[in-house]
């Protein structure tokens, strides 16, 4: 999320450029210019530039299967993981929407009757 004091007009980075620049590489963090009042750039020091282009690139080889160094991990997420059957989840993206919503409501409806048998056993 970007922070409303790191968003500027093209015309005050082109009039300020070394002030920006100077920003830039001190903070790390990105500046969003404006071009009538509408996000257009995206602009990062070439430093803090690489190291998101690397945790990017890490999280994607991890998220492959691979193993990576360097990465920040939930170590609480990594032990839940462990325990996930994925096959399920991949089979699940592979479907379209309208089938993911049938299933979701076909689920509901099964929760609804139990529900209701729980009720009359009662």
């Amino acid at each position: 999320m970007f922070r409303v004091a790191d968003i500027f007009s093209l015309s005050d980075f082109q009039r300020r450029t070394r002030e920006h620049i100077r920003r830039l590489r001190e903070t790390g963090r990105p500046e969003v210019l404006t071009v009538n009042g509408r996000a257009e750039l995206v602009v990062y020091a070439a430093e803090a530039y690489q190291e998101v282009a690397d945790q990017l690139q890490k999280r994607q080889r991890y998220s492959a299967g691979e193993a990576v160094t360097g990465l920040e991990v939930d170590a609480v997420i990594e032990t839940y993981k462990r325990d996930v059957d994925r096959t399920l989840l991949r089979q699940n993206l592979r479907r379209t929407v309208q089938e993911r919503v049938n299933n979701l409501l076909a689920l509901q409806r099964l929760a609804s009757e139990a529900r209701r048998a729980e009720q009359a056993a009662r």
